[in-house]
């Protein structure tokens, strides 16, 4: 998958029933990967056969103006294109860029926080990061020498170097 500025692109290996682009009045379904299909279809996860080519010209059109491009062949592309202010009200200046991108980084990132402020919550450190507070709390279990002292409020983290 390839997000850009203009598009959104998704390419997934294929078992081509036909070659070029698809045309959604034209258009036979046809699962293109059988193996995948099935399973979906077992658990109960799988919409209608075409159904998903029909909902993405539908919400496309809804949301930039414009047709999917859907291209069949060994590789299945898909093509949405975007509008230029749907992608800077979701991306752009919008994307924090200083935070920790790994585990090792998290937990330094989480070190310095407890350093600056003792009393800091799980919540404030996920903003700080970037991550949601189920992931602090599963990082916060890794590092040993971290512990709450204290309960709610009224606690404060010690960190033993």
């Amino acid at each position: 998958m390839i997000i850009d500025d203009e598009k959104i692109m998704v390419e997934n290996s294929n078992l081509a029933h036909g070659m070029g682009a698809l045309d959604l009045q034209k258009f036979e379904p046809f699962p293109k990967n059988p193996a995948i299909s099935k399973v979906f279809r077992e658990i109960g996860l799988a919409d209608e056969l075409g159904s998903g080519m029909r909902n993405t010209y539908k919400y496309t059109q809804l949301y930039s103006g414009q047709n999917p491009l859907f291209e069949e062949g060994d590789i299945f592309r898909t093509i949405i294109p975007l509008k230029k202010i749907a992608t800077q009200k979701v991306g752009g200046g919008n994307v924090p860029h200083d935070v920790p991108q790994g585990r090792d980084e998290l937990i330094e990132f989480i070190k310095t926080q407890v350093r600056l402020n003792n009393k800091i919550t799980r919540q404030a450190i996920a903003e700080g990061a970037g991550v949601s507070v189920k992931t602090i709390q599963r990082t916060l279990k890794e590092i040993d020498n971290l512990q709450y002292v204290g309960s709610g409020n009224n606690g404060h983290w010690e960190l033993n170097e």
